[in-house]
């Protein structure tokens, strides 16, 4: 394995770095039979990982990060924080844990990366406007699914995150309802709900990925969030897409997998008093039916 070192902390601990990451990788292919990471030309360990995106032509991911997949055509490389990683290796066993599960669906990350979806068919206008929103389930739920086995055992599997939305979407969403109504302002009011439920759906996937994964139901994980979600709005959309995501990842990718997540995210839409769908125009549409009544507007 071709590994790279740059700057001197990296320099200075490589040969103590290039065996941790040598013995994980060949414990996670090892175990994960169908991963392939023939594409991955080299691992380069930066103390500075903005320089290192930087020389590789990539714009610096915003906020801190242990490691970026980028381009090395013909294949990739990835590039890992190595201060950051030599705070980890010093650290205890939990944070080596997590060092473990971050690898392991980096792998994952560089094996689709390699293989990239066949474009699907343009479809219908809405199933366009939609895509974006099912590509990320279905990244989401695929990779948690497959790395499942390295989760650390302090990992709350997204679920305090997907509790918070339960608590704020609500209200969130009403408020822009509330202002598209004084301000008739449709296009943001599309920009702004897509954001939120793209955010929503993809904890949700984000989570189930990792429950098929560990081929548990939420309830045995967490009475507590099981039963915060069947009072929660999220309730029947959580169930029809668990089933939507099992059966979708049992096939070949396209569209019989991606239409019923698209009437999944249709659904999430419809719960806040959003319907999408096409004008005659062929354009995407969205009909404000708001959960309560807006106060009276001047």
């Amino acid at each position: 394995m071709n590994i790279e070192f740059d700057g001197p902390v990296s320099s200075a601990n490589a040969t103590l770095i290039r065996q941790v990451i040598e013995a994980l990788i060949q414990r996670i292919v090892a175990r994960d039979g169908d991963l392939d990471l023939s594409a991955l030309d080299r691992v380069v360990v930066a103390d500075d990982l903005a320089a290192a995106e930087a020389r590789f032509g990539v714009t610096p991911a915003a906020g801190e990060h242990l490691s970026r997949i980028v381009d090395s055509s013909p294949g990739f490389a990835l590039l890992v924080n190595g201060i950051k990683l030599w705070s980890i290796l010093e650290g205890d066993s939990a944070e080596i844990a997590r060092l473990i599960h971050h690898l392991h669906k980096e792998c994952w990350r560089l094996h689709d990366a390699a293989r990239p979806a066949a474009a699907a068919e343009a479809g219908t206008p809405l199933a366009r406007a939609l895509a974006p929103i099912v590509a990320v389930m279905w990244q989401e739920y695929r990779i948690n699914r497959r790395t499942a086995w390295s989760l650390p055992a302090d990992s709350d599997l997204l679920l305090n995150h997907l509790a918070a939305l339960l608590e704020a979407l609500p209200g969130g969403m009403q408020e822009e309802i509330t202002l598209y109504f004084a301000d008739q302002d449709l296009d943001g009011l599309f920009a702004k709900s897509t954001g939120r439920i793209a955010h929503l759906m993809q904890a949700v996937a984000h989570v189930q990925g990792y429950l098929d994964g560990m081929e548990q139901p939420l309830k045995a994980v967490s009475a507590e969030m099981a039963e915060r979600v069947s009072k929660s709005f999220l309730s029947p959309i959580w169930m029809t897409t668990a089933q939507h995501l099992a059966a979708g990842h049992a096939i070949e990718p396209g569209e019989l997998a991606d239409a019923p997540l698209r009437r999944d995210v249709h659904a999430a839409f419809a719960t806040f008093g959003l319907m999408t769908r096409e004008s005659e125009d062929g354009d995407v549409w969205v009909d404000v039916e708001p959960l309560t009544p807006p106060d009276t507007l001047h």
